[in-house]
């Protein structure tokens, strides 16, 4: 299982060296990780659902999107690719938003500037882009998954 290497776990995708089992381990990992994002720690107010609101059809989008960037219905192996290359992506992608958020924490702590608790407009927006970003990707690496080297 890999947590980092995406050329690495495409690679093995390519050779056809990630088995069923693979993809459970990535399936399970993937699942616990999305179900513990999705604690809610506080109150929600209007922008957090504003966020649900967006968010979700753009994860359907993005699914669809990687999906036919596998050949649709004449793709294979979707769910396994999905799954491995979505951990792998998703660990990444956690690496660069805790090191912006202490970038971001820094600059404001340095410019006396107030970073509000509660969710705001801003928030969704960053939230919506960085959304699309993730699952566009992976869609990207499933794609290059598709593609044989001779």
């Amino acid at each position: 299982m890999y947590f980092w290497n995406i050329n690495k776990l495409k690679s093995d995708f390519i050779e056809g060296a990630v088995t069923e089992k693979n993809t459970l381990q990535y399936l399970i990992a993937y699942t616990v990780l999305v179900g513990m994002v999705m604690i809610p720690y506080g109150e929600p107010n209007q922008y957090d659902m504003l966020s649900a609101a967006l968010v979700i059809p753009i994860s359907v989008l993005g699914i669809l999107y990687a999906y036919s960037c596998n050949g649709a219905d004449s793709g294979d192996n979707f769910l396994a690719k999905y799954f491995a290359i979505s951990w792998v992506m998703t660990i990444r992608f956690i690496v660069y938003i805790i090191l912006l958020i202490f970038l971001i924490g820094i600059i404001a702590g340095m410019s006396g500037a107030d970073i509000p608790e509660a969710t705001t407009f801003l928030d969704v927006v960053v939230n919506v882009i960085l959304t699309a970003f993730i699952y566009w990707r992976i869609a990207i690496h499933i794609k290059e998954t598709t593609i044989s080297f001779t």
